[in-house]
């Protein structure tokens, strides 16, 4: 489904390598379904510059988070290279890890990442086609963040009806990814002891009461964190260009 500036991806796309979770329907997913048109519609008229991509249940390393908005430049298809949907999650990977330390030599990447050297080396050679990364002087370097990466905010979003403390655990694994990492809820008025654990984990927290309020603002994390939130820049990406 695709509105202006607005993508919800809900469905399997194979052609970018994006995979989601089969829907069941419920109590649980018709929350989902509310907050992301509450979220949609706040988006829209509170936001001019940047674009949004709503995935639902995306398969992620970790399982399936049940919300992943990510917020982007639009000028992310601007200088976007045909090679980047060959890319694996190997190959980026090495273009974290590269992002991370600004650049290091073959040895030191294939010792660090212990990924077998011709399967580094291949990537390497993909990244480069993609024109994602350099190599001078012996040293393998990413490109400028803003010419890679285009995601301003990523936001992982877990639902629960009711028992909102069994969300706490995957709504702090998804730190791995997200900038942001909330959990969302029907229960109106949670208790004190349940807001200090969701404070204390950094986790946010959005509560449907009447509307949908936030109660606790999540802990902002450093984009990329990981070569996961870089699959889903690439996602966006490619999706765009198809």
């Amino acid at each position: 489904m695709q509105l202006e500036r607005i993508t919800v991806l809900e469905n399997d796309m194979p052609q970018i390598g994006l995979f989601t979770r089969t829907i069941t329907q419920g109590d649980e997913y018709e929350l989902v379904k509310q907050f992301v048109e509450y979220y949609c519609h706040q988006f829209q008229r509170n936001n001019k510059k940047l674009n949004l991509a709503v995935f639902i249940e995306p398969r992620v390393s970790s399982g399936f988070p049940d919300i992943v908005l990510a917020s982007y430049l639009p000028s992310i298809v601007n200088n976007w290279s045909d090679e980047r949907k060959n890319l694996t999650v190997n190959d980026l990977k090495i273009l974290s890890h590269l992002l991370l330390t600004r650049g290091v030599n073959g040895s030191h990447l294939i010792s660090s990442l212990k990924l077998p050297e011709k399967q580094t080396l291949t990537s390497l050679e993909k990244l480069l086609d993609a024109k994602l990364i350099s190599y001078r002087n012996k040293c393998w370097r990413p490109r400028e963040l803003r010419d890679v990466f285009s995601i301003i905010k990523l936001i992982s979003v877990e639902a629960k009806i009711n028992n909102i403390n069994r969300v706490v655990e995957q709504s702090l694994i998804n730190t791995w990814f997200a900038s942001h990492s909330y959990a969302l809820t029907n229960v109106s008025k949670p208790q004190n002891e349940t807001l200090k654990a969701f404070s204390q984990h950094g986790i946010g927290l959005y509560c449907k009461k009447k509307s949908f309020q936030k109660i606790l603002e999540a802990k902002q994390i450093t984009l990329p964190s990981s070569y996961q939130s870089l699959q889903f820049n690439e996602w966006i990406g490619n999706n765009l260009a198809v």
